[in-house]
C-alpha cells in the first residue's frame, strides 16, 4: 500500500483517517503536529513538521492535510506549498458515501466527505474541503483552498473564490459570484454576488465587515 502521513491532529484528521481506512489504499505512517502527543484512533503523533522532508527521503511519498475549519484558511494553503515543495503526492480523497459525478473534475488534495454531493460539470479545485452533507450542484467551480462546510447547498453555476470559507448550513442560488477570501457565516443565505475579502451574514446574506 501507499505510504501516506497527516498533517494536523485535531478532530478533521479522525474524518480524513476514516476516510482514508474506508478506501483501503493506503497505510497511514503517522501524523505531523506541533502541539498534540496522544494517538489519534491509533495513528501516532510522530512529530512536528520539521520531520517532513526526511519522511519523504525515506520513502513516503503521499502526505494530506488534516487540518480542518480554521480562521485563516492561508494556513492550509501554505502547508500545501511546503508539502509540493518537498515533493509530496496529494492525493483527492474521497468517501465511499460521497456522490460525485464522472463529468466533474476534482484536483488534488482535495477531501469529499461522507454524503456530499458534486454535480455534472462541477470543478473543484486543490486543497478543498466539500464537507459532510454539503451539496455542490452542477457546473459551479470552486476556486484552491476553499472549504464548503457541512449540509451547505450551493445550486447550479456558482462561482466560488479562493481561500474562501462557506459557513455550516449555509444556501447559495444559482449564478452568484462570491469572491476570493471571503468568509460566509453559518446559516447565510447568499442571494447577491459577494466582492472579495467580504464576511457576510444573514438572510438574505449582507456584509457585516470587509477583511484587511
Amino acid at each position: 500500500m501507499k505510504k501516506i502521513v497527516l498533517i494536523g491532529a485535531g478532530g478533521h484528521c479522525k474524518v480524513i483517517i476514516d476516510i482514508i481506512k474506508s478506501v483501503d489504499e493506503y497505510e497511514i505512517v503517522g501524523i505531523t503536529d506541533k502541539v498534540a502527543k496522544e494517538n489519534i484512533l491509533s495513528i501516532p503523533i510522530i512529530g512536528d513538521d520539521s520531520i517532513l522532508k526526511k519522511l519523504y527521503d525515506e520513502g513516503v511519498q503521499y502526505a494530506f492535510i488534516s487540518i480542518g475549519a480554521i480562521r485563516d484558511m492561508s494556513i492550509r494553503n501554505s502547508i500545501y506549498k511546503k508539502l509540493k515543495d518537498i515533493g509530496f503526492i496529494i492525493p483527492v480523497l474521497i468517501h465511499k458515501t460521497a456522490i460525485v459525478s464522472t463529468y466533474s473534475y476534482i484536483e488534488e488534495g482535495t477531501c469529499i466527505m461522507a454524503g456530499a454531493i458534486v454535480n455534472i460539470g462541477a470543478n473543484v479545485g486543490k486543497n478543498c474541503i466539500i464537507n459532510t452533507g454539503s451539496i455542490v450542484d452542477h457546473d459551479c467551480k470552486i476556486a484552491q483552498n476553499t472549504h464548503i462546510s457541512p449540509n451547505v447547498a450551493i445550486a447550479g453555476g456558482v462561482s466560488i473564490g479562493f481561500n474562501t470559507h462557506i459557513g455550516i448550513g449555509s444556501s447559495v442560488i444559482q449564478g452568484i459570484r462570491i469572491g476570493n477570501n471571503v468568509t460566509v457565516g453559518a446559516g447565510a443565505v447568499v442571494v447577491n454576488d459577494v466582492e472579495d475579502n467580504s464576511i457576510v451574514v444573514g438572510i438574505p446574506a449582507k456584509v457585516v465587515k470587509v477583511k484587511k
